[in-house]
């Protein structure tokens, strides 16, 4: 009897299982989960395999800019991914509130905003808040006018069961501050 040699990858968990193949020939290729769109702001260069979690720009806003949320409703350039929708951030577990009253829970802040008498973004992290992710991201911005790009910003983390709040530019991690930082604004 004289049997064929077929070499592949005979491990049926494999994206490129070959079922005919009858010697493992070491070729097998695992899944990577994750965006395999290069355009899109979360792509990941890992991944073969897309998960449909790919998100992009929701608008184009050209440098320099400024966002004060003082108009009630309006959040400008940004979006709260938590109420965006499916696909917009896979993070989101948490909503952003528009306020200029105080934060409902004690000894948290802020009381008002950075300028004083206007609106701020914040999120609840006590109570149902605890163990959660809040996303807020802006439309794509257009630097190219600038001869440096700054991002300058301000926030308050004030109370004892603050977590973590981090910038990411184009998906990666390029600023983060964990815990209370006292009951001031704090300008980044």
């Amino acid at each position: 009897v004289v049997s064929s040699v077929v070499p592949g990858c005979t491990d049926p968990l494999a994206i490129n299982y070959c079922a005919t193949c009858n010697f493992d020939d070491g070729s097998c290729i695992y899944a990577i989960l994750g965006c395999t769109d290069s355009t899109a702001l979360n792509y990941n260069p890992l991944a073969n395999t897309d998960d449909g979690s790919c998100f992009g720009c929701t608008g184009v806003v050209t440098a320099p800019f400024t966002e004060t949320f003082d108009v009630l409703g309006n959040l400008g350039p940004f979006t709260d991914a938590f109420g965006a929708g499916s696909g917009s951030s896979v993070a989101a577990t948490l909503a952003w509130t528009q306020d200029a009253a105080g934060t409902p829970s004690g000894n948290t802040g802020p009381s008002d905003d950075v300028t004083g008498g206007g609106y701020y973004m914040y999120t609840e992290t006590s109570g149902v808040g605890s163990n959660k992710t809040a996303v807020l991201f802006s439309a794509c911005v257009d630097a190219t006018t600038l001869a440096s790009a700054c991002l300058s910003y301000s926030y308050h983390m004030f109370g004892a069961t603050q977590g973590t709040l981090e910038v990411r530019v184009n998906g990666d991690s390029v600023w983060s501050i964990s815990g209370d930082q006292g009951n001031a604004w704090i300008t980044a």
